[in-house]
């Protein structure tokens, strides 16, 4: 490994990584029914769809996903159910 190689993997290691519970995010939504890595590529797939979106982040762990949405832009809250059961899933809550 070259030395500049080898800082870079170094300070990749050394850079603070953000959790999911520090992120701001715009909305966070909690649903029942998501296990694995196919439930999360599927809810990136349904929510990249809205042109409101800029990014999304999927939690198995707490079964959580984290919406930025783009600045002027708004998802209501019958958008995001329909966007939550479309992609198989059963809406609990959602947090703005």
């Amino acid at each position: 490994m070259t030395p500049l190689r080898l800082l870079a993997f170094i300070a990749l290691l050394l850079s603070p990584s953000v959790s999911f519970a520090e992120e701001k995010y715009d909305i966070i939504i909690k649903a029942d029914g998501m296990v694995c890595d196919f439930c999360a590529q599927s809810l990136n797939k349904v929510f990249s769809k809205k042109a409101s979106v800029e990014s999304i982040n999927v939690d198995l762990d707490t079964s959580s996903v984290g919406v930025h949405l783009k600045d002027g832009q708004n998802l209501t809250d019958d958008e995001i159910k329909e966007l939550i059961e479309w992609g198989g899933y059963d809406l609990v809550a959602i947090e703005r």
